[in-house]
């Protein structure tokens, strides 16, 4: 699916304003901040690298910040270029795939200057499994307008739409007789094996 884009004579506006974006990547942040830090206090006792517990929120705290506002600060700068509220392709993929790297550096240089290898590997290794199973910066199939359309999209259930549904296999329901026992497409009762 194409991505969103203004006509090049307009002013270009992102749909999601500075503060909501802040503010998203702020809840963002101390949501993989407590992922990191549970990775990252498990780590550290058990390879007894002696971080403490202060040193471990520090260390997850300032990493997950670096990486919202590397990866943020990205986002926008892509979709201010291509003047389009879709940041996700290829150029956006490969900034997500570094953006964790050099948070983790740069938290590991600040905080535990003797972990610095390990800390940037646990923090890329974190990171990858959000970016590959959750974020998917890759993905351009659902764009911003796409998912503005299908959340403004309202429509009354008739049973018209409720015959479409169960024939497209969006819906299912199974018959039930009088007393409540499931039935066959034959009328017969499916005995459940308990």
């Amino acid at each position: 699916m194409a991505t969103t884009t203004q006509e090049s004579g307009s002013r270009w506006r992102p749909a999601i304003p500075l503060w909501a974006l802040a503010s998203g990547r702020a809840f963002m942040a101390l949501l993989d901040g407590l992922g990191l830090g549970i990775v990252t206090g498990i780590l550290s006792a058990l390879t007894r690298t002696g971080m403490t517990i202060d040193r471990v929120v520090a260390f997850a705290i300032v990493a997950a910040v670096i990486r919202e506002v590397l990866d943020a600060t990205a986002s926008r700068l892509i979709m201010r270029a291509k003047r389009s509220q879709d940041p996700e392709g290829a150029i956006l993929a490969v900034i997500s795939l570094i953006c964790p790297a050099l948070a983790g550096f740069a938290a590991a240089k600040l905080l535990a200057s003797t972990s610095i290898l390990t800390l940037t590997l646990v923090t890329w290794i974190f990171y990858m499994v959000i970016i590959i199973t959750l974020e998917k910066p890759w993905d351009t199939t659902l764009n911003h307008e796409e998912m503005m359309r299908r959340t403004r999209q309202v429509r009354l259930m008739t049973r018209e739409h409720f015959a479409e549904e169960i024939q497209d296999g969006r819906l299912s329901f199974q018959e039930v007789d009088d007393e409540g026992y499931y039935i066959d497409e034959d009328g017969n009762r499916i005995e459940e094996d308990d």
